[in-house]
């Protein structure tokens, strides 16, 4: 998919997004469109299942921005990806949405306090033991020096 039709798929399915995600009763899920968004348009994320992805920060967790230069996030810090799938035959339809949560220093030390949770299109969340250790195998390899973050493809 092109760019251009990568951004006309978000186009249509933004508002089916959130709708999908709020059924979760998760505050963050109606409010993260408004967040600072780095994505300028959805890219292919194949960490994240081959799903388009657009990437944000509550304002707490603006310096992401600075991208390699951005340091350790603050407590507080929300990282979200909300994905999209392409289907073969053409069809959009809602992923799941990708969510990192910076917690106080010493809280999850093995995983540089980060805390991970997916908010699934049905509005189930998926946090347990088995979704840490994934994200956390696949995040680790970032290193320290990025605080474990994924930034956006060149």
């Amino acid at each position: 998919m092109t760019d251009a039709e990568a951004s006309a798929a978000f186009d249509c399915i933004k508002d089916d997004l959130v709708a999908a995600y709020v059924k979760s009763g998760v505050e963050l899920s109606g409010k993260y469109q408004g967040w600072n968004r780095y994505s300028t348009v959805p890219y292919l994320s194949d960490a994240h299942g081959l799903r388009y992805v657009h990437n944000y920060t509550n304002d707490t967790g603006s310096a992401y921005g600075k991208y390699e230069d951005a340091g350790d996030m603050p407590p507080g810090t929300l990282a979200i990806k909300e994905s999209f799938v392409l289907s073969s035959d053409g069809r959009i339809g809602v992923g799941p949405l990708f969510v990192m949560e910076k917690h106080a220093p010493g809280t999850f030390p093995d995983r540089r306090d980060w805390f991970y949770s997916m908010i699934m299109p049905n509005g189930a969340v998926q946090d347990a033991k088995a979704i840490q250790k994934f994200c956390n195998d696949c995040h680790i390899i970032a290193g320290d020096e990025d605080d474990n973050l994924m930034f956006l493809p060149d």
